[in-house]
């Protein structure tokens, strides 16, 4: 399956409350350079294609919708007025049609049998992963959404929000789970960088200096300053996203302190030099999933831990359960805890605020925390939502 972006807000006309009210998907080259009379004729496909060339260089957005576009594939709109984004699937009974009564709106190449789902509840660009928001800045009318991650996501967020009265199929669950590698998988490259120049903020008090990160260099993403430096000294980040191999051998000249990170690749002569530093990815992995760091935390990076945690959740049979364990310590090791889960014991592990945060606003259960604060403070605490376990202290 594929999942593709509709742009509706183009002309004059909010094209997108009519593919809400009517249930499609519309496109323009409408022919309205034609009468009605020689529209008339248009009873398939193969019809509209041969007046299309009359007077179009071009429609390869509308062969895209027909010829491309299968069932099960999803679609993302956004609506022009509200600013919100909506997502619905192609049916096996959505088909192309040419109506007429749209040809004035430049709507009338649609497809039937879609029914939008409101994706977000709020109206703004933090509301969907970053790779969902961009694909709507530039391209076709019509066009597919290739980045990672954005597939998983779409069909776990169809699962969540569609009607299952009008359509009972559900995707599958994504085979992900809240893992360094799974995590760096989803992002972006450009959210790597930001993950690395704010845990220089949040560790070394390092500030990015915005217009430098508009500057296409080969030997850094960005510069970043130390406030408390009289002497302004400058640091730079390089970052590469995958199997990339660095080498601190490129980037010694630079005059600073240079930190160097790759999420799959080597660093090689690491120590070979005393201002070119290597940021460890797991580390920056940790900081991202972090609960206490998530107030600095990108949306568009929270979206994916989220995504993730909510996946291994779902994943567990909460009825064959005893219980929840949250490990404040992180003391059992990866064995333990899959054996814990397989012998039913708990429900889930791990950070409890991250395991809150998955649940839906309609969800309830019932909290009973008890353990200790990073402090040493007793913990004994109800709430709404979800059970507990004495931590390992």
């Amino acid at each position: 399956m594929a999942v593709w972006r509709l742009q509706v807000n183009t002309g004059g006309t909010n094209v997108a409350d009519y593919c809400l009210k009517n249930h499609v998907a519309a496109v323009g080259w409408s022919l309205r350079e034609l009468t009605q009379a020689e529209r008339s004729g248009i009873h398939t496909f193969l019809d509209y294609c041969n007046l299309a060339r009359t007077q179009y260089k071009s429609f390869d957005s509308v062969c895209r919708m027909v010829e491309d576009v299968k069932e099960r594939d999803l679609l993302w709109m956004r609506s022009r007025n509200e600013g919100k984004y909506y997502i619905a699937r192609v049916k096996a009974n959505s088909t192309w049609v040419f109506r007429e009564d749209a040809v004035q709106m430049d709507a009338a190449n649609q497809l039937t049998n879609i029914d939008w789902y409101p994706a977000t509840d709020k109206a703004d660009e933090e509301s969907v992963p970053g790779a969902v928001a961009t694909s709507f800045i530039m391209g076709s009318t019509i066009q597919r959404i290739k980045k990672n991650g954005v597939e998983a996501y779409s069909q776990m967020l169809y699962n969540r929000v569609h009607d299952s009265a009008l359509d009972l199929f559900n995707y599958p669950d994504p085979a992900l789970s809240l893992c360094e590698k799974h995590f760096y998988s989803l992002l972006q490259p450009e959210d790597v960088e930001d993950l690395l120049a704010l845990w220089l903020y949040d560790t070394k008090g390092y500030v990015c200096i915005p217009s430098t990160n508009k500057i296409a260099t080969p030997k850094y993403e960005c510069v970043l300053v130390d406030p408390n430096d009289l002497n302004r000294k400058h640091i730079y980040i390089q970052v590469k996203k995958g199997d990339v191999d660095l080498n601190t051998d490129d980037y010694s000249s630079l005059n600073g302190e240079v930190y160097l990170l790759t999420t799959e690749g080597n660093v090689q002569n690491a120590q070979k030099y005393a201002n070119v530093k290597v940021a460890d990815p797991t580390v920056i992995y940790e900081f991202a999933i972090n609960p206490d760091k998530s107030h600095i935390i990108p949306e568009n990076v929270l979206y994916w831990v989220k995504f993730l945690t909510e996946i291994e959740n779902n994943r567990m049979k909460f009825s064959a359960c005893k219980g929840i364990m949250f490990d404040t310590n992180i003391s059992y090791s990866d064995t333990n805890e899959s054996e814990m889960i397989l012998g039913n014991k708990i429900a889930a592990y791990g950070d409890a605020k991250r395991y809150i945060d998955s649940f839906r606003k309609d969800d309830y259960a019932l909290f009973y925390f008890i353990g200790k604060t990073a402090s040493g403070a007793l913990l004994n605490e109800k709430g709404p939502r979800g059970g507990g376990h004495e931590n390992g202290t």
